[in-house]
């Protein structure tokens, strides 16, 4: 059942030509290689210490990007698939399931790709200092990503309002995680504020496994968003099987 969702999720998305797959890959990559645009050639900034900005950028970037990404398309991943819960075996979860296999590998993809094009253009280091660490910073973003759609998906319903809430959220989320700069050269009061967000720990921690000798922010730990995200997934896991029936029912 996860499979025919994750095909019907892929015709959905890719519109069932070969022009939706370009633009749903190229989409993210022209956003990526904007941002290495402007903060590399415009603002000077050819590298961030000893590393090239474009990897500094982009080692925390596509990780944060599908971490949001995966909250937005789950939130309403239950909604826009009511039509198919009239189907016994269907269940809202599997939805939920289909969309972040979809989401991670497509990420997954653009990165590959973008290290790609960089390693081409002698950009470095292109390969991780500690894979296994990177790997698991990965999985940190996936899991928070995914506890918070799961939490937003079950509580849209009774609250509508909460979406744009959430939109609103997160740009300062993005802005104050430190990916597109870095954190270090604030005032340490700033600092301690920042530390706050949960996301700023685990882009200090992806970038601390990729590139060498990189020492994270002080403060920063593991343990921290791993609260926020058990935390999440606590909440969706209890909400969605209190208003599993009524999330069936598109309420």
């Amino acid at each position: 059942m996860i499979f025919a969702l994750l095909m019907r999720e892929i015709k959905t998305r890719f519109g069932g030509h070969w022009t939706g797959v370009v633009w749903m890959l190229g989409a993210p990559l022209a956003q990526v290689f904007a941002l290495v645009a402007v903060n590399t050639f415009l603002r000077g900034r050819l590298t961030r210490g000893t590393y090239d900005y474009a990897i500094f950028l982009i080692v925390a970037l596509i990780p944060y990007r599908l971490c949001s990404g995966l909250w937005g398309q789950l939130m309403n991943g239950i909604n826009s698939n009511v039509g198919l819960f009239n189907y016994r075996q269907v269940k809202p979860f599997d939805t939920l399931i289909a969309r972040t296999i979809l989401e991670v590998a497509t990420d997954l993809i653009v990165f590959v790709l973008t290290l790609s094009i960089l390693a081409r253009l002698n950009y470095s280091p292109i390969l991780p200092d500690s894979l296994i660490g990177y790997l698991g910073a990965w999985a940190a973003f996936i899991l928070f990503g995914a506890g918070m759609g799961l939490m937003l998906a079950t509580l849209i319903g009774p609250l509508p309002r909460l979406g744009l809430a959430i939109g609103l959220l997160s740009l300062p989320l993005y802005l104050t995680a430190g990916v597109i700069f870095s954190v270090h050269s604030f005032t340490s009061e700033a600092r301690y504020w920042l530390l706050f967000n949960p996301l700023l720990h685990l882009v200090e921690l992806a970038r601390a496994a990729f590139l060498p000798g990189y020492l994270p922010l002080q403060g920063v730990n593991l343990a921290y968003p791993m609260m926020w995200t058990l935390t999440l997934w606590a909440i969706g896991v209890c909400m969605y099987w209190l208003r599993r029936e009524r999330l069936a029912a598109g309420e």
